[in-house]
């Protein structure tokens, strides 16, 4: 193993302070020599290089915080290893080479006569906080909301949920178009019902003080994290499971609608029959791309 070799490799990406990194990365690697050699043959393969497209010191992910500040090194060599078997077995080659190159379109809404695409990907800002990232973006690939995750023994782990930079009125528009349903809800819905056309067991979600920034190496940066990762989780049933994580349940609890007013009664059973065709709408097209399920044509998910 050529540590200086991948050294250079690693940092192929960088202008400035090239030479410093690369002495980094071989010293480091030299350091946690076993370790870095468990990754090395873990990701030899001629797709798992396809990684390194967009993370080129991927087999460095094992030094920093990942998922949460808590997992160990060889647990998170485990955790990456495990996910991209379970990705491997799961997923389509073509599917898996989408997610790897650029991204998979899963399904389109549209608001307003706007068109907004759902998307599932592999991205280098979400480095820290999951392998796959599953994006709501407006037609220009501008990202309004994402959640970043892993899945290792068939358990999704999710590290990160971003809003947009630039907001300007989405958030109210998609929840007046979706019948009260804000957008990052709904990307937690659709990660919900992913899971359950994907067989996914359970979902833990990391809290505020779990999350990889706040880590001590980050200083304050974990002061920045605006998003309240906890009340996201509580809002949607979660209970903290360990140090790091809140535990999600897969299936959502719909609220009982005899005890509401009319309006609000109306507005809950339009939602949820949106959300019932929306379920079935992509678990048809990620049938589509995973192995051993049916082909039933997709439909569109529309606002009204």
């Amino acid at each position: 193993m050529n540590v200086v070799r991948m050294g250079i490799e690693a940092n192929v990406h960088k202008n400035k302070g090239k030479y410093k990194a690369i002495v980094k990365f071989a010293v480091r690697a030299l350091f946690y020599y076993s370790d870095t050699k468990k990754m090395n043959e873990n990701f030899s393969s001629v797709e798992r290089k396809l990684l390194f497209k967009k993370q080129p010191n991927f087999l460095s992910k094992f030094v920093t915080p990942y998922l949460c500040t808590d997992f160990s090194k060889k647990e998170k060599i485990e955790i990456l290893s495990k996910h991209y078997d379970w990705f491997e077995d799961k997923f389509t080659t073509q599917a898996r080479h989408q997610i790897y190159n650029e991204r998979l379109n899963l399904l389109e809404l549209e608001i307003d006569e706007q068109t907004y695409l759902l998307n599932l990907s592999f991205e280098r800002n979400a480095r820290k906080e999951g392998e796959l990232t599953l994006s709501l973006t407006d037609s220009m690939l501008n990202k309004m909301y994402t959640i970043s995750f892993s899945v290792f023994n068939n358990d999704i782990y999710i590290g990160g949920v971003q809003g947009g930079a630039n907001d300007n009125g989405f958030s109210r528009t998609f929840t007046k178009a979706f019948y009260g349903l804000r957008p990052k809800s709904f990307m937690v819905e659709t990660l919900r019902l992913m899971a359950t056309s994907l067989g996914i067991n359970h979902i833990y979600a990391v809290n505020e003080s779990g999350h990889v920034y706040n880590a001590s190496r980050y200083g304050k940066k974990g002061k920045a994290i605006s998003l309240k990762y906890n009340c996201l989780w509580e809002e949607h049933d979660g209970q903290q499971h360990d140090k790091c994580f809140y535990a999600l349940p897969i299936q959502s609890t719909r609220k009982d609608l005899e005890p509401l007013k009319r309006q609000k009664r109306k507005l809950y059973r339009e939602r949820y029959a949106w959300l019932d065709q929306y379920e079935q709408d992509l678990h048809n097209v990620i049938s589509q791309h995973t192995h051993g399920t049916d082909m039933t044509p997709i439909q569109l998910a529309k606002a009204s």
